[in-house]
């Protein structure tokens, strides 16, 4: 399942080719739903593989991780690690001492890697080429790009 976007169509297309010619005999069907309709199917846990993405809300890995919480109403598959679970738990308990606050987000990271509730497919990113007469531009951390301060000087 994913939206009827025309980057979703795409991407669910290619998988579809790609799993059904690797794995003969499997057959996969693709629905393609208005967004809406899509993510209230995934938010009710109607699906087998969902199509989503997940745009950071600031530059730290917590905010990807979290997203798996089992508490986390983004956490459409319900993945369910308590090990997994524990150690977000710590890493926000530590969180003023950043070597063990990264240590612990690095073990849910690797427990998150060998249960696999997820499979990233691929990181978005963009190019900008900017004139250097171009000022105001708001550059954040997590690849946003902000112009409506931008001039030109």
């Amino acid at each position: 399942m994913a939206s009827d976007t025309t980057t979703d169509k795409n991407v669910s297309e290619f998988l579809q080719s790609q799993l059904e010619s690797q794995l003969p005999g499997l057959k996969v069907t693709v629905k393609n739903l208005p967004p809406k309709s899509a993510y209230n199917l995934a938010a009710n846990g109607k699906f087998d593989l969902y199509l989503s993405f997940w745009i950071n809300d600031y530059a730290d890995p917590y905010s990807e991780l979290q997203t798996l919480e089992m508490t986390n109403s983004h956490n459409y598959g319900k993945y369910t690690s308590v090990a997994y679970n524990n150690e977000l738990n710590q890493a926000r308990k530590n969180a003023a001492t950043r070597s063990v606050y990264f240590n612990h987000l690095l073990k849910a990271q690797e427990q998150m890697n060998q249960d696999y509730p997820v499979l990233p497919l691929y990181t978005m990113v963009e190019d900008h080429l900017v004139n250097s007469n171009l000022k105001g531009v708001l550059w954040h951390k997590v690849g946003m790009v902000d112009y409506t301060r931008a001039y030109f000087k």
